[in-house]
Order: C-alpha cells, then structure tokens, then sequence
C-alpha cells in the first residue's frame, strides 16, 4: 500500500512566557489559531497533556482543549499527541473522548502515550517509565490502550487486567462516532514499542525535537514492515506523525529572526522538562550519547545544531516546502508543527498560519 499524501497539523505545548502572555492568553488564543488553521487548510490541530510544569506547558485536560475548539470548526480533525494514558483512568478516558468525537461530529485523532514527567508519577503514585517501574508501565499503558477500545467497540465490557478489572459487565457510554473506533497514534521510539503499539493497529508518533532528523528514515522503514508484519496494510496504509517546531515568513531572513530567541526559551524549557531524574536512566542516556557530545539537559540543542540536523522547519515558503518534503521522503506523513513556541506573539502566529495556508499547503497538496 503506498504512502498517504502528506498532511499538515497545529501541535500545541501550551507555553506561558510570562514576558510575553498570560495562561489566559495562551487558551484563548490557540482557539483562534485552529479556526484560523481551519481555515488556511490544516488537516488538525492537537495538544499535549502535561502537569505542574509551569512556563512549559499549561494544558492538563487536552479533552477541554479540543471540545471548545470543536465548537468553533468544522473540518480539522482535533486530537491528542497524546494522552498519557497510565495517569488517567481508562473508562473516563473513553467516556471523555467519546463525547468529544460526537461533538465534532467525528474528527477526533486519539494519541496515547506512556508518559515522561517523573513528577507526575509521583503524584499519582503510578509506575514511571524509568528505573525499576518501566516495565509495569509500558504492562499498564498498553493494557490501557486495549481497554479503551475495547470500550468504544463492544457493549457489556468485562476487562480482567493485571492493573484494572472490570468484573461486572457494563456498557460504556456514549459510544464514539466514528465505527468501529476512532484512529489512535502512539507515541513510538522503538522496535519494541513498535511490535506493541503498531502491532495493535495504533499509528506511530515520533518527533526530532531534541533527536533530530537522523534516524527518521530506518525507524519510518521499520514501522512499516511491522505494520505490514501484522496484516494492517490490507486494510489501510500506516500513518507516521512527527512533532516539529515549523514557522513561515516571508523571507528566509525574517523567519530566522523572528523564531531563533523564541526556539531557544522553547528549547530550555523543554529540556528542563525531559531531564531524567532516575539515577539509571541517566547513565543510561548518557551512554548512548557520542563522544565528545554532552547530554542535552546539559547543553540544550543550539540554534545551528537544531537547524543543522533538521529538529525545526523554518524559513520562506519555499524554504517550507523543500524542508516538508525532506521529512515526507524519510516516510512521514503528518507534521504536527508547533508553531505558537517560547513566546512568540499571537499575531505572528497567525501571519504564519495564513501565509502557510496560502503558499505551502497548496503546493504540498499538489504531490
């Protein structure tokens, strides 16, 4: 099955530059920017879910996100990248977005994920990805991802989990829109979590935010054969979604200066987030690193580090659309573009969306 065309989407972080606007600001204004995104041609607009990070991002209940958002449009899918699934309860997960692919009238994309934020696993007492409890989590997070959908597809659900049971039987209710479910992606850095996540019918989630371009190509190529491996190629082509920061100006020159101080509050604040504090998973990170490089919650990506190895979209249209196409041959077929990074004014975002809607996206749709 051939690759899909490429697709262009809104990705949100939901920063608070308190140099720059307030978190009342920054919700009012992302519902703006998908209408806006809308109405340029974006296929979607999704969010994140992160807790008690403040500065980096302000969004812990993207369900609210995307059911005020669905009231405001009509076409763009809305979605999650993602849900961390292991930190909220699978039933009202499937309940929660459920309700928001009937308010949209069946355009929600859901992404699910395993979580980063060791903080967050500590508040609600749930196994981390890290250390001694990473192999529970991936147990639970995928024992998750089968309840969910075993919820939207099936009526008088009995679920017997090492983590979660549902011993009487009960019908979920409201069941979603689109039949038998709507599309889920996963966040995926691995062939193990590929044979997991893909080997469930879940479309892949990946990003060179900090990992840069380099190995897009074997992991893209990889999925594949797994997605084929499992016998889904017959009935629709993977889909691979890359988060990456994208912004379009005019110019080359004017794109580069309005995004680099920007990038650069996005990029520390990121790292910050990521940082491991599990004592093994540090060395573990720090002995896959090269020689003579430091770990980037040491030393964050640079700007020509992030512009050389292909971690940011940036620059004219032109500059958009040779960049775009880099990413499509290396076998991606949805940017997720964070554009509405480290501070960046509203109306600048909007002037990038507008001048993407009516010079790159046109162009892409043409192949």
């Amino acid at each position: 099955m051939q690759q899909p065309p490429m697709k262009i989407a809104l990705h949100y972080e939901m920063e608070v530059d308190p140099r720059s606007y307030t978190e009342y600001d920054i919700w009012h204004n992302v519902l703006e920017q998908i209408v806006a995104g809308e109405r340029a041609g974006f296929w979607g607009a999704f969010s994140v879910e992160h807790h008690f990070n403040p500065g980096y991002s302000h969004v812990p209940a993207p369900e609210i996100l995307l059911a005020a958002a669905s009231q405001r449009t009509k076409t763009i899918r809305l979605g999650t990248a993602v849900r961390l699934l292991p930190l909220n309860d699978p039933i009202h997960t499937a309940e929660s977005f459920a309700s928001i692919d009937i308010l949209s009238n069946g355009r929600l994309e859901f992404g699910v994920g395993r979580g980063v934020s060791e903080v967050e696993f500590e508040i609600w007492k749930q196994p981390s990805p890290y250390g001694e409890t990473a192999a529970a989590n991936k147990e639970l997070f995928l024992e998750y991802c089968d309840l969910v959908r075993k919820c939207w597809t099936e009526e008088n659900v009995t679920f017997h989990g090492k983590y979660y049971q549902v011993t009487s039987p009960v019908t979920i209710v409201p069941k979603p829109l689109q039949k038998p479910a709507p599309r889920m992606w996963a966040s995926t850095t691995s062939r193990t979590s590929q044979e997991q996540n893909l080997g469930r019918g879940m479309h892949m989630l990946t990003g060179t935010i900090l990992g840069g371009f380099e190995n897009i190509t074997g992991d893209t190529a990889s999925a594949r054969e797994v997605w084929k491996k499992f016998g889904h190629d017959r009935r629709e082509a993977l889909e691979v979604g890359c988060m990456v920061p994208l912004f379009c100006a005019k110019t080359t020159r004017e794109a580069m200066v309005m995004v680099r101080p920007h990038h650069a509050y996005y990029i520390e604040q990121l790292c910050r987030f990521f940082a491991p504090r599990d004592p093994e998973e540090r060395r573990k990170r720090l002995a896959a690193i090269p020689p003579g490089r430091k770990p980037y919650w040491e030393q964050p990506p640079s700007w020509e580090q992030a512009l050389s190895e292909r971690m940011i979209i940036v620059g004219s249209p032109d500059d958009c659309i040779r960049q775009i196409r880099e990413y499509e041959r290396a076998g991606i077929t949805l940017i997720l573009g964070l554009m509405q990074m480290g501070g960046i004014a509203h109306d600048k975002v909007m002037r990038s969306i507008e001048l993407m809607g009516r010079e790159v996206i046109p162009h892409l749709a043409k192949g």
